[in-house]
């Protein structure tokens, strides 16, 4: 399989959103549920879990976050994660999506739960997987594990060549091995423009503290919300589980083998968890 047949019969378009030209791919039809990746990433992201998304009948739908993949780059953008929110609100409100389920990956879970507490009208059910924003950055990367594969990610930034990408990648995979060469290709092409580059280092540079996702504002959630994270995953357990306590209706999933990015590593037992959590009804 590869990015193009994963992504076989879907609609990449682009629209204007928040005054922002944004791509997006939808594939299938049905109640939507909108996923949002992470820091440095672009909606080819979620190439393994879109089409059985649809196949379970939802209209299944990604964008590249403000700045990031072939969304533009306001010139006056600091790319905080306010900032990114207030962009998906406006992609939902551009696609009229009245209510939808998300789900959200790294900072596109930050992202998600920030919408879901300032919209929550709008979101049926949350989906967070490994979320950023659970920790502040500097107690993120007191963890040497975690500060190394944040070291080696500014490489791909830097530098972006099909070697310091692949590195990249693999440091969000639990097996090394799995890294897609045909991702590995599509990103470098897209890191590789200097406006692209600035984008990361700003968002990286983004200071986002005080929209940190605390217990506190966490307990504001309304909706059902699942926490998925990998059993190599860099936020400590401890932080997740601190995290569901504090939502009234949350519940946890750790995937075995997974890292960073269970969705694409082990795709076959995210999207059935998934799929049978966003077909309960609320």
């Amino acid at each position: 399989m590869s990015l193009w047949t994963d992504l076989l019969g879907a609609e990449v378009r682009h629209v204007v959103a928040g005054g922002v030209p944004t791509r997006i791919v939808s594939l299938g039809s049905g109640p939507p549920v909108v996923l949002l990746h992470g820091r440095g990433g672009h909606l080819e992201t979620f190439a393994r879990n879109l089409p059985a998304l649809a196949a379970a009948g939802r209209q299944a739908i990604a964008f590249d976050l403000l700045g990031h993949g072939l969304t533009g780059r306001p010139p006056a953008a600091r790319y905080t994660v306010e900032e990114l929110t207030a962009h998906a609100l406006s992609v939902l409100e551009t696609l009229g999506l009245d209510r939808a389920d998300l789900v959200g990956q790294s900072l596109g879970g930050w992202t998600a739960a920030l919408l879901a507490l300032r919209a929550p009208e709008r979101v049926r059910r949350l989906v967070l997987i490994e979320p950023a924003g659970l920790q502040s950055e500097a107690e993120r990367l007191t963890d040497a594990t975690t500060r190394a594969a944040y070291e080696r990610g500014g490489r791909a930034y830097a530098d972006p060549t099909p070697e310091s990408v692949r590195t990249r990648l693999a440091g969000l995979l639990a097996d090394p091995g799995r890294v897609d060469p045909e991702l590995v290709e599509v990103r470098t092409v897209l890191y590789r423009p200097e406006q692209a580059r600035q984008v990361h280092r700003l968002v990286r540079a983004a200071g986002n503290d005080r929209s940190l996702l605390t217990p506190r504002r966490l307990a504001w959630l309304t909706m059902p919300v699942l926490f998925v994270r990998g059993d190599e995953g860099h936020t400590p357990p401890a932080v997740v589980a601190a995290a569901r306590e504090a939502v009234p209706d949350a519940n946890v999933l750790t995937v075995p083998g997974a890292r960073q990015w269970p969705q694409f590593e082990r795709p076959e037992l995210v999207n059935e968890a998934l799929i049978e959590f966003l077909s309960k009804e609320n």
